[in-house]
């Protein structure tokens, strides 16, 4: 665990500076503030759980690189890479930025690691099957500091005293009722990912 701490470790340190270079050229100072954050919070619940925290906050800073981009933009991108989508995608493209974040992260920062990649891809509407690292940085983009505090405070109470698979399945009951609010139609990556979360949650 400790070598691969260190490969992880070296990568960050030297993809850091090029990644905030290029985030700075490519999304608003609002959006950068938040990816700080999601970074910063990714590698402290990593360190609590005892998890690759270089990795953690690598994803945390990549997690967002295509949030910026127009819809129009996203679908051509994920047509182009042959990104696997869903009828809803179509209706809502903006969903597609983090798939495409991921594709981003592989082919111009050269990340490989299936947990960063795995993080990226999932932080917006999940996926049956994340592995913990990929479930920490869903609940870090979920909770940053710049969130609503009444909305995360019961999230980070199930997460302290529940754990970390129970209250990313909390953060994700919370988007869904967001978008039933706004009468619009619900990912089935989302829906999947809740289901398996529930089957796992029964299984603890």
């Amino acid at each position: 665990m400790a070598n691969k701490n260190q490969k992880t470790k070296k990568q960050l340190e030297i993809l850091k500076p090029e990644i905030i270079s290029w985030l700075k050229e490519n999304v608003s100072q609002k959006r950068f503030n938040h990816i700080l954050r999601v970074a910063r919070t990714a590698k402290k619940y990593a360190k609590k759980l005892k998890l690759d925290f270089y990795k953690a906050e690598l994803a945390g800073w990549l997690h967002d690189c295509a949030k910026e981009m127009t819809n129009a933009q996203l679908l051509r991108f994920a047509k182009r890479k042959k990104i696997k989508m869903d009828e809803v995608d179509f209706m809502n493209p903006h969903v597609l930025h983090a798939r495409v974040g991921a594709v981003i992260a592989k082919e111009k920062f050269n990340v490989r690691d299936p947990d960063v990649l795995g993080g990226i891809r999932c932080h917006t509407l999940g996926e049956p099957k994340m592995s913990k690292l990929v479930m920490l940085l869903f609940l870090a983009d979920s909770t940053e500091p710049g969130r609503d505090k009444k909305r995360i405070q019961s999230v980070l109470k199930i997460f302290k005293k529940e754990g970390l698979e129970k209250a990313v399945l909390h953060a994700i009951d919370q988007k869904i009722l967001e978008v039933i609010k706004k009468d619009k139609v619900i990912h089935p990556f989302t829906i999947n990912a809740r289901n398996w979360l529930i089957e796992k949650n029964l299984n603890l």
